[in-house]
């Protein structure tokens, strides 16, 4: 007895879809099991229509670079002017609000990338700096 495998053809509505999801920043494991596409069938997809996360990095202007020891990673880029040789003794100083608002930037990035644990820690970091900036204040 013969047996044939059962090909999965799914319509552009349902690949629109999966291009959302996977594109927003779900895993494309969790997008081919909610959808019902074979994994490699969504990845060669991305690949070939280019929606995949480098790509769309490299769209909205970003460098698809993870931060951490080696940089602060996209979008953010220095916090302040090199110092001048007088102005070398003091650490660099930034504006706690110009701060928070790169780390929210930096937060949407790292869910971008589906890495919400380390934009959780951002932002949790933002609000401390946001704290300690209005104790400062009064």
């Amino acid at each position: 007895m013969e047996h044939h495998r059962l090909r999965k053809y799914r319509g552009p509505e349902t690949w629109a879809m999966v291009k959302a999801a996977y594109v927003a920043g779900e895993s494309a494991p969790s997008v081919a099991r909610r959808f019902d596409v074979g994994l490699s069938n969504l990845r060669r997809r991305a690949m070939a229509e280019g929606w995949t996360r480098s790509r769309i990095a490299e769209h909205l202007d970003l460098k698809p670079v993870r931060g951490g020891a080696d940089g602060p990673g996209p979008g953010l880029g220095p916090l302040t002017p090199s110092p001048s040789p007088a102005d070398a003794a003091e650490p660099p100083w930034i504006d706690p609000d110009l701060a928070v608002a790169r780390a929210i930037r930096r937060a949407a990035w790292l869910v971008s990338e589906g890495r919400a644990g380390e934009a959780r820690a951002l932002i949790r970091a933002a609000e401390a700096l946001r704290q300690l900036d209005a104790r400062r204040g009064t």
